[in-house]
């Protein structure tokens, strides 16, 4: 339901035919949950997805085909392509934030003026949002090629 082809069903989901629908929202054009939790709740609730991810594959039978791994990197790639603009838009509400004046040093920096350490942040954010768009590259090179990998179909006897 993320990528609707039907725009009947994105109306009416999105609320623009037979009155808004509770558990859905449009975002540019794609129907999404909605939902109450935070940014910070989101993000880790992807690492804990993940998480579980790692713990399935580690069992023998978690790739019966080579298509199923195929579908893991590409889901893979798309969320990691969608890191740089998560990175971002944190790293973004962050130096406004500190623009209204409505963000301090704690007590256990390592020191500094909080200009500097704010310049420092929006450069590591930089460098992690780059990290991110080479990951999302690195993922694509693989999926090239695991896309063209196919089982060996069981030959028939010729008995």
């Amino acid at each position: 339901m993320n990528e609707p082809r039907d725009g009947r069903l994105v109306a009416k989901l999105a609320g623009r035919h037979r009155g808004h629908h509770p558990a859905y929202t449009e975002v540019e054009g794609t129907i999404m949950p909605r939902t109450r939790k935070t940014p910070a709740q989101l993000a880790s609730d992807a690492a804990a997805t993940v998480r579980v991810l790692n713990h399935v594959t580690t069992t023998t039978g978690a790739y019966p085909y080579p298509g199923d791994v195929d579908d893991t990197v590409q889901g893979l790639r798309n969320l990691v392509g969608r890191l740089p603009q998560a990175i971002s838009q944190s790293c973004t509400a962050l130096a406004r934030l500190a623009e209204g004046g409505n963000v301090r040093l704690d007590a256990m920096s390592p020191g500094g003026s909080l200009p500097e350490h704010m310049k420092d942040t929006l450069a590591a954010a930089a460098d992690a949002t780059q990290a991110a768009a080479d990951l999302e590259n690195a993922l694509k090179r693989l999926g090239g090629y695991t896309c063209h990998l196919a089982s060996i179909e069981p030959q028939e006897s010729g008995a």
